[in-house]
């Protein structure tokens, strides 16, 4: 069984691998917008490697990644992968320092933005916290010099109908965008390109030769996030960016001091009240705020720093990210090689079944071959049994018959001697007598008597032959 899961993705040796293999000349664009606007999904029409896309609510595009692809089979682009500002497992504070100090690092090494990209979704009912946020965020970053290498494309636009929208409402909606100059009238007016991204390669690679074009006409693009911490050397927090973040973190926190002031008095409220249900109940909320408070002025802290110890802040966080990366790659492959030796198992058990199976089959086979020849043996015994007895039976009536035979002439033998006694003994008889010859009554007798006996002896049967002689003799002695 293979392993389903994608696998680890390679990581560079160092935090700037990514970006040793950039020249001056190369072609760098950034990707920015909203989770969810679609920044993966354009980078996977372009880019070589595998793109992960998001599809719920955790951002997929948590750290700035690097993708190349070969624009027209001639120069080489490299699209800026980055994190948004409403990402669910990071502050804006660590996402401005992740964008910050890989702009920073790439300006540093004289490696130039070509372009930048800014994604919207037509299909957004209207321009949400998050949404102002991330444009609010994105202007900060790029400053108004470089709005003219700004490309801002509104993205799907073949989803309108399955939300229930109409093309009318998108047209709408993009030009309310372009309208309102604190959306992105001021940025279109400044030189800011507005495209409608249909989701092919063919209008992702439109933008990207756009966006080249600009170059070759006017050169890079310098972002006011880079020339503030490189060429000015300034603190992250006293940038454009770093200020609009220690704003909302400013305004955060005192919108947290009310509610902790407030959860206090009913916290003291219930106490005087000995409702220790709802203090304690008040006392769970106002600790939770407080950790929000105690989190929101440490992102204001951490605002505080310099492009130098930005670098090794990252780099730290590289390293321990590289640490956690080998334990999960290191449990991957332990989960890799229990799912290998459980199926090896589970193929052995299998095959054992299998084998186990194949022996019964024989021995059944073998077993019934085995009652099939007692079977036939027995038959066969049975019948070699019932044909001698039946031999036996025949010669036992032979036998019989020969005795029979034998008896039946014997017997009449003595009958013929007998019949010839008295045949004799009657001519002796009427000899003797002459005188009763005129008698017809004892004659006829005696032909009667003749004749049965000659029926009998004819017809084997002894009773009449016997009878025939008897009542021959007594003719003869009535004579």
């Amino acid at each position: 069984m293979a392993d389903s899961s994608p696998p680890m993705p390679t990581p560079p040796e160092t935090p700037d691998e990514d970006l040793a293999e950039l020249g001056p000349n190369d072609i760098l664009i950034a990707v920015m917008g909203i989770t969810g606007s679609g920044k993966s999904t354009f980078i996977s029409l372009l880019a070589d490697g595998e793109v992960e896309i998001g599809h719920h609510l955790e951002s997929c595009t948590n750290a700035v990644k690097l993708h190349a692809f070969a624009y027209k089979d001639t120069r080489k682009v490299y699209l800026i992968d980055t994190p948004g500002f409403d990402d669910t497992n990071k502050t804006d504070t660590d996402i401005l320092k992740q964008v910050a100090h890989y702009l920073s690092m790439t300006y540093r090494k004289n490696v130039r933005l070509s372009g930048i990209i800014y994604l919207h979704r037509i299909t957004d009912t209207r321009m949400s916290g998050s949404s102002l946020k991330n444009l609010s965020m994105f202007k900060k970053l790029c400053g108004e010099d470089a709005y003219k290498h700004v490309v801002l494309a509104t993205t799907m636009w073949g989803n309108l109908k399955g939300a229930n929208l109409s093309l009318d409402t998108g047209e709408a909606r993009e030009r309310e965008l372009i309208s309102r100059a604190e959306w992105w009238g001021l940025m279109k007016d400044r030189g800011s390109q507005v495209i409608r991204h249909d989701g092919t390669k063919e209008c992702a690679m439109n933008i990207i030769g756009s966006l080249i074009e600009r170059r070759n006409a006017n050169g890079p693009v310098q972002l006011s996030i880079q020339k503030e911490m490189v060429d000015d050397n300034k603190s992250l927090e006293n940038t454009a960016a770093g200020q609009e973040v220690n704003m909302e973190l400013t305004i955060l926190r005192k919108k947290l001091q009310e509610q902790i002031i407030e959860l206090k008095e009913g916290y003291d409220d219930a106490l005087n009240d000995r409702d220790t249900k709802l203090a304690a109940m008040l006392l769970e909320q106002s600790e939770a705020v407080e950790k929000r408070m105690a989190a929101a002025s440490a992102a204001q802290e951490e605002l505080k720093v310099s492009f130098e110890r930005l670098h090794e802040e990252q780099k730290e966080i590289w390293v321990q990210e590289q640490l956690r990366m080998q334990v999960e790659q290191e449990r991957r492959e332990a989960e890799l090689a229990e799912t290998k030796a459980n199926t090896e198992r589970l193929e052995r058990e299998r095959e054992e079944a299998g084998e186990r199976h194949r022996i019964e089959r024989e021995e059944n086979d073998l077993k019934r071959e085995e009652a099939e020849a007692r079977f036939q043996q027995a038959l066969k015994q049975q019948q070699t049994e019932e044909a001698e007895r039946a031999k036996q039976d025949k010669v036992e009536l032979e036998r019989r018959q020969r005795q029979f035979e034998e008896r039946f002439a014997w017997e009449r033998r003595q009958h013929e001697q007998q019949m010839q006694a008295q045949m004799q003994h009657m001519a002796q008889l009427q000899q003797a007598k002459p005188e009763k010859a005129s008698s017809t009554m004892p004659l006829v007798s005696m032909l009667g008597g003749v004749v049965t006996a000659g029926l009998g002896l004819m017809t084997m049967n002894i009773p009449a032959l016997a009878s025939g002689v008897s009542t021959f003799v007594d003719g003869m002695a009535n004579m």
